[in-house]
């Protein structure tokens, strides 16, 4: 695995409310795959919090990780409780959305 992952959410717009949330990286061949996906009532710090907080389990917190997502604010705030030590992108498509 590339020390690369990109993290983001997506909102369920049919009857069933709530969040898809998806983590996915990159293999040495160029292959795209999970690594962990967690379906939560609503975006907020609390479940950001809990799928970081699972993923600490396979995903160890290191200099050499990079994370890559939008910028919602709940992101950060997990990133900065639970993975202090990577360095944190931005998604260029969320970025050029927003400018």
């Amino acid at each position: 695995m590339r020390k690369v992952i990109a993290i983001d959410g997506t909102h369920f717009s049919s009857k069933y409310k709530g969040m898809l949330q998806s983590i996915v990286t990159q293999d040495m061949q160029n292959h795209i795959y999970p690594l962990a996906y967690c379906v939560v009532d609503k975006e907020n710090n609390a479940s950001w919090g809990f799928f970081f907080e699972k993923l600490k389990a396979f995903v160890v917190d290191e200099s050499e990780l990079c994370i890559i997502s939008d910028r919602h604010v709940c992101i950060d705030n997990g990133l900065a409780k639970h993975y202090p030590f990577v360095h944190h992108g931005v998604c260029m498509r969320h970025l050029s959305e927003t400018l």
